[in-house]
């Protein structure tokens, strides 16, 4: 009867955990990474390869994959998967949220039944469900986020689990303890790389070499397993894991090297300051480590314990995560892993107290479990205040984010809305920001489910349809010249880098974090060239009908434009001819524009027929790696079937080239046709 009130006590601690996360705020409209986790999981539920693998983050993908199917299934829609995720994107990732929620509070409660049932004790297994109430980092992103980290503390928990499991047995050299340590570090690393350092653990606890090279094996396939659906990048992702090794900065950024000394020490001191539960455990261990070496040294007995090679990997696991953060630390959700062991040091630092203290000694440690988690609960106090204040703060932003849309529909009723890129909260950012991180493979529903989806990308300074540029003459054709900018409040360098890109603004509303700008399109440079036509140089239009004598050459203005390979008369738009690309990577229609100068803008476009988003429209100088734009999407089409592909580009300051070559390139396997090109440059 005792044991089962006991074992009630060990809901309490999940009731809350899932309390607080159905209650807890989550940015409306977040994009990274929420929206390219549901993107990458609507990839792999409809059988196409994940873009998004940095981390790696597969398993996160997985699990999104499996939820979301399962939950358009019981909506019981009429549309198909695809589009009914992209039209409610937020219901999916809420959806998500909910599920990590529950998961990881069903394993709190699993945690708690297994470390009662191992260590008999019921004060040790509810302080063990208390640890991530010692860190706001964990309780905010586990009730926030669709990241890599709520599955990060997922495999933490089943590892915490794992090594009750193995303590408590009579039987530690059993194999199976090897093979799933192995497929839960497997899981880990596949989850997310700032899993590695916990890899030490079972490699120090197992017993015998066998079952040591056992684990590690079990490690390598565990990972290919979880990574499958990023297996045709592999070597993308380790490239890329190369270069943050090699580099000082952040994702691979700064100078060459592997730490700036200086900054790191920095970074150790920082992490050991925000997270002090974890620096008190880690100090407990070690103070515990070095009682062991210099009772060892002085060769006293009944010094080593079981329990002193559990802390003894505990405190690498915990080292080794602060020495691999602090390399480019600058956020807390790094040290997932480590915080969410936090609990376990403290056990098993008691426990090796109270195996190895006199009888004197141990009645007084009868009464440190239920201590400790008194002290647990006193710092889940002390964590309450800002825990509250970040739930205020997603509700303030949200209401921000309504007030600015009820503001846009009411008073700007005449204006065409673009939405700065990146860095907006709004449907259409979203769901740009999730179909890029999944290469782009749900572009063309995208313009169809959303023919309002503009956005001025700050990266290239550019009005963009989705993912494809508008041009600025098509873009005031097409929508006029009175526009909106909507985004986040800008900084004085994004500002002025926008206004130096060639627009220039007027700030109308400004809102805790969207503001709404009005753009003066009379005093933009950007569209400069075009209300002032004199400033338009050569406009070249070809129709591919005008050949040379020797049926070489297409002419052009009495010039050659370019040779006639591929031309053909089987599916014209105008005339007779167009080119005609059959078969994957074939290229036609290179033309070169000569004389070229720094600053001068090119708006370029063809009409094609066929080839998907396999067939492109493409800028280069003679050494590409020096100059390369393409484009593949449409704005337009007409009655025939044909999309008009327009590319914009603006020759870099500093190029040393005096020219560039345009020309079509089929990549896909089905054929295209491409007709009617035309050429405007301005000066």
């Amino acid at each position: 009867m005792i044991k089962r009130l006991q074992i009630t006590f060990l809901f309490v601690i999940p009731l809350i955990f899932l309390l607080i996360g159905f209650a807890f705020e989550r940015t409306k409209y977040g994009t990274d990474p929420e929206s390219a986790y549901l993107f990458n999981g609507l990839n792999i539920a409809m059988c196409k390869p994940a873009g998004h693998f940095d981390h790696p983050g597969t398993t996160v993908q997985i699990c999104s994959a499996a939820v979301i199917s399962v939950t358009h299934f019981l909506r019981f829609t009429n549309t198909d998967l695809q589009t009914d995720i992209l039209a409610n994107s937020e219901l999916y990732i809420e959806v998500l949220r909910m599920n990590f929620i529950v998961f990881n509070a069903l394993l709190i409660f699993l945690l708690g039944f297994v470390a009662f049932s191992s260590l008999k004790n019921i004060w040790l297994a509810i302080s063990l469900q208390l640890t991530p109430f010692l860190s706001t980092t964990l309780i905010e992103h586990l009730a926030t986020k669709i990241s890599p980290e709520p599955l990060l503390f997922s495999s933490t928990i089943l590892l915490t689990i794992l090594i009750l499991k193995h303590y408590s047995s009579l039987n530690k050299e059993n194999k199976w303890f090897a093979i799933l340590f192995g497929l839960l570090g497997g899981f880990g690393m596949a989850t997310k790389f700032t899993f590695l350092p916990m890899l030490i653990i079972p490699f120090i606890i197992l017993k015998g070499n066998g079952n040591k090279v056992l684990y590690l094996f079990t490690v390598i396939p565990s990972f290919i397993l979880f990574t499958l659906p990023a297996a045709h990048d592999y070597k993308v992702m380790f490239k890329w894991l190369l270069s943050i090794a090699s580099h000082t900065g952040i994702y691979g950024q700064g100078s060459n090297g592997i730490i700036d000394a200086k900054e790191y020490v920095q970074s150790i001191s920082k992490i050991c300051m925000a997270n002090k539960p974890m620096l008190f455990a880690l100090l407990a261990s070690l103070y515990l480590l070095i009682i062991l070496f210099v009772k060892s040294r002085r060769k006293i007995e009944h010094v080593k314990t079981p329990e002193t090679a559990y802390i003894l990997a505990l405190f690498l696991a915990l080292t080794g995560t602060i020495l691999m953060v602090a390399k480019h630390y600058y956020n807390n959700h790094y040290l997932f892993p480590a915080l969410s062991l936090t609990g376990l040091v403290f056990v098993f630092v008691f426990l090796w107290f109270d195996k190895t203290r006199k009888n004197k000694t141990r009645e007084i440690l009868r009464f440190s479990p239920p201590a400790l988690v008194f002290i647990f609960l006193v710092i889940a106090l002390f964590n309450k205040p800002y825990l509250t204040f970040a739930y205020e703060g997603y509700l303030e932003s949200n209401k921000s984010t309504n007030e600015t849309r009820v503001r846009i529909e009411r008073d700007y009723p005449g204006y065409v809305k673009t939405y700065y890129y990146p860095g907006s909260f709004n449907q259409y950012a979203q769901l740009r920001w999730g179909n890029v991180y999944a290469k782009q493979l749900h572009t063309e529903k995208l313009m169809e489910l959303f023919p309002e989806g503009l956005f001025y990308d700050v990266r290239d300074n550019s009005f963009k349809f989705w993912e494809t540029t508008i041009p600025p003459r098509e873009f005031l054709k097409k929508y006029g010249s009175h526009i909106l900018l909507v985004g986040g409040p800008l900084t004085g360098v994004d500002f002025k880098h926008i206004e130096d890109g060639g627009l220039k603004l007027k700030k109308l509303f400004e809102g805790r974090i969207q503001v709404i700008y009005e753009v003066d399109t009379a005093q933009s440079a950007l569209f400069q060239g075009i209300m002032h036509a004199g400033k338009s140089g050569r406009i070249l239009k070809v129709d591919f009908e005008t050949l040379s004598v020797d049926k070489q050459w297409i002419m052009a203005d009495g010039q050659m434009f370019c040779k006639t390979l591929s031309l053909s008369t089987g599916k014209p738009r105008s005339g007779k001819y167009s080119f005609s690309l059959p078969v994957k990577n074939t290229f036609a229609m290179e033309y070169e524009i000569k004389n070229i100068k720094p600053g001068e803008l090119f708006e370029v476009s063809v009409w094609r027929y066929g080839g998907d988003k396999e067939s492109f429209l493409v800028a280069s100088a003679v050494n590409s790696d020096l100059f390369y734009k393409s484009s593949n999407n449409s704005i337009e089409k007409d009655t025939q079937g044909w999309n008009k592909i327009s590319l914009t580009f603006r020759i870099p300051a500093g190029f040393k080239e005096n020219k560039i070559k345009l020309y079509l390139w089929g990549h896909g396997d089905k054929p295209v046709w491409f007709d009617d090109f035309e050429l405007t440059q301005h000066q």
